[in-house]
């Protein structure tokens, strides 16, 4: 989804229900143990006030929902009998379990599972054409799909020796160009008018090198090359969506440290670009001045904000509403991300004590809970600044 959809779902003031389940089934579990999870599920959404519609309503998804490969998780947002939001989220569970009703859903697990307009494309190709796939990062279903078919009388190469080998070996080679190329152009129209942040190619070797050969600048610049052949017979399905989940992590990572190296920077220069301080990110959000908002998951934990109904949206004391309804006090990691999505903030987190094997920790300094980049300063102006 959008942040701009999302963001909708915290205008409307809606009643929602909601569900945050890990799905991810183990072969050695009893037969009944999906079943027995729906039942308890559903009777927690009871005891929550869900109305008897949208139980159905999830009801219905928890038995139909598309499942993918171990581990994954699904996340539902229902209102008034109808489904908002369903996605299954590959991966462990980076949240605790939702099961809840009411005007403030926890879009956490969404916000974190599935980086907000990131897209990215796989090409599968081979000599006789290619398959392209346009995917939302977090989604295994496809948003669009093309198909490019080039002449297949051509594929083999010629036995034996002399000129007309030759000849023919050229032609067959420039059929394959031709088809690589017509593969090309789509790929890079879709890449001017979507802008997807990885391109992921797998396929036939000679198929590859031509494609990657006609793709434009722009293409090459966010290019992947998975080696494995994945047309080919007995070739194995993980190898493509592995690569790409290696090549998302990649970047977000980069993505987390490039904005990490950027709050360090404005940090050290002490030209009021950046706030470190919790009540400082608080009072930013509520005058709309966060360009980007770090959460640190972790060190967020037992913090509270207050959510309010209009702007400025979130508070850290009653009488900084200024005006506006206080719906309660939330999980402060659930009220600054709100206050993010209601005033076009871009969201980065960090788990400071979640770190990867491997991996060098990716958190905030000075054992800061939250932060953000401005986009403009406070204070008076810096010298030189």
């Amino acid at each position: 989804m959008t942040s701009s959809a999302l963001a909708g779902i915290y205008r409307d003031h809606a009643e929602y229900t909601q569900v945050y389940l890990d799905m991810s089934v183990d072969t050695a579990d009893p037969p009944g143990v999906q079943d027995e999870r729906r039942t308890s599920v559903l009777d927690r959404l009871a005891l929550a006030g869900s109305p008897q519609r949208d139980l159905d309503c999830v009801a219905d998804v928890l038995a139909t929902a598309t499942a993918g490969p171990s581990p994954f998780c699904l996340f539902v947002l229902v209102r008034d009998g109808v489904v908002v939001v369903e996605e299954v989220l590959p991966g462990l569970a980076v949240e605790p379990e939702i099961t809840s009703y009411g005007p403030l859903p926890d879009l956490v697990p969404l916000l974190k599972a599935q980086p907000l307009e990131f897209t990215y494309l796989t090409v599968e190709t081979a000599r006789d054409g290619g398959e392209v796939q346009l995917f939302r990062a977090g989604s295994r279903v496809a948003e669009s799909e093309d198909h490019v078919q080039g002449r297949t009388d051509t594929l083999h190469k010629i036995k034996g020796g002399g000129w007309r080998h030759d000849h023919m070996q050229n032609h067959a080679e420039e059929i394959w160009r031709q088809t690589q190329s017509e593969l090309a152009s789509t790929v890079d129209d879709i890449v001017r008018t979507r802008r997807p942040r990885l391109l992921v190619v797998a396929g036939d070797i000679r198929a590859r090198q031509l494609l990657e050969q006609e793709l434009s600048e722009a293409s090459r610049a966010i290019l992947s090359i998975e080696p494995t052949n994945t047309r080919a017979d007995g070739s194995t399905d993980s190898a493509l969506p592995d690569r790409v989940d290696e090549e998302i992590e990649r970047i977000l990572n980069d993505d987390k440290q490039a904005v990490l190296d950027l709050l360090a920077l404005h940090d050290g220069r002490g030209d009021n670009l950046v706030e470190l301080n919790f009540g400082g990110v608080i009072l930013a959000l509520a005058a709309g001045q966060v360009d980007t908002l770090i959460v640190d998951s972790d060190r967020l934990r037992e913090k509270q904000a207050l959510a309010l109904d209009a702007e400025p949206w979130v508070a850290s004391a009653p009488e900084d509403a200024l005006g506006a309804r206080i719906l309660g006090p939330v999980p402060a990691q659930l009220a600054l991300c709100r206050a993010a999505l209601l005033t076009d903030a871009r969201v980065l987190f960090t788990d400071s004590f979640r770190v990867p094997d491997g991996q060098d920790a990716v958190a905030l300094p000075n054992e800061a809970s939250a932060a953000a980049i401005l986009r403009w300063r406070t204070g008076p102006p810096v010298p030189g600044t």
